[in-house]
């Protein structure tokens, strides 16, 4: 009825304008602050938002899959531009690492997610073409399964709805079947903000930039590779206190580091045992 007697569908307010050009959005005062609560941008996902970092909404790439787990503690530093989500999603959430290595967690309201370790074991390709050498001892799933004949003879009718098994023929990757060793290392770019590559190898760096950087890095590895032939060691950190200037806080003394001092771990007491020691010699004497 009220689409009859009131129908506003031709009809756009101001207040819905103003929503969607995010009107009177002021930047924020500092880069990385907290966004989770904000409303997502409309202008990121096309490429149209002029506020960079300091824009208040908050900008959502499709890329990230996973929770960011230091988000989570309200320690991530980078803000947008972190490569996980920053938002609380039970589905989305990081492994558990204590079930994922010891296969148990005792932690009843543990938020991460619990994958058996069975379903990560992938079959054996080897063993569905019809042998494995590794036999049981193979790492991968050898699954028995009954193959279809009509499929063997050259042709089956039932497609891919055939209840016995279509054996595949060809063999994985040689990467695809290694084990990964470690994690791989995300590369971030600090020029673009784009992963994959540094900032030396840039595209959309301009080349005087580029080499400039270059140069900077190049004289900054040789001084630093002459400090180490020349001194046997790496590079002062800054001008150091003549010894005769130094105060050890443990005994109080002048002329040496605390970590170098003569009277050991306890030298602490004994410098509180020499103050007031006289104090106690009157009251003993009293």
């Amino acid at each position: 009825m009220e689409c009859l007697v009131a129908n506003v569908d031709n009809m756009r307010f101001d207040i819905e304008i103003a929503l969607d050009e995010q009107y009177g959005a002021l930047p924020l005062p500092f880069t990385g602050m907290d966004k989770s609560t904000a409303a997502v941008c409309q202008f990121y996902p096309r490429g149209t938002c002029v506020k960079g970092a300091s824009c208040p909404f908050r900008h959502v790439r499709g890329d990230r899959t996973i929770v960011c787990k230091h988000w989570l503690r309200g320690l991530c530093k980078k803000g947008d531009q972190c490569e996980f989500l920053h938002e609380y999603d039970m589905t989305k959430m990081p492994e558990c690492y204590f079930y994922s290595r010891f296969n148990a967690c005792h932690n009843k309201e543990c938020p991460f997610l619990h994958i058996d370790p069975e379903t990560k074991v992938r079959d054996c390709p080897w063993y569905d073409r019809g042998f494995c050498r590794h036999g049981p001892l193979c790492r991968h799933r050898h699954v028995r399964r009954v193959l279809c004949m009509a499929y063997l003879a050259g042709f089956c009718p039932e497609g891919p709805n055939c209840k016995f098994m279509h054996p595949r023929f060809e063999l994985p990757a040689v990467q695809d079947m290694q084990p990964k060793e470690g994690k791989k290392v995300m590369i971030t770019c600090h020029f673009c903000g784009e992963g994959g590559h540094k900032a030396i190898y840039c595209n959309k760096m301009p080349p005087d930039v580029r080499e400039a950087q270059v140069r900077q890095e190049i004289e900054g590895n040789s001084h630093a590779t002459h400090h180490m032939n020349i001194h046997n060691g790496p590079p002062p950190r800054g001008p150091q206190k003549p010894l005769e200037e130094v105060t050890c806080y443990k005994c109080g003394t002048k002329g040496h580091y605390a970590n170098k001092c003569p009277k050991g771990h306890l030298a602490f007491l004994s410098h509180a045992g020499g103050s007031g020691s006289g104090t106690q010699n009157q009251n003993y004497r009293r």
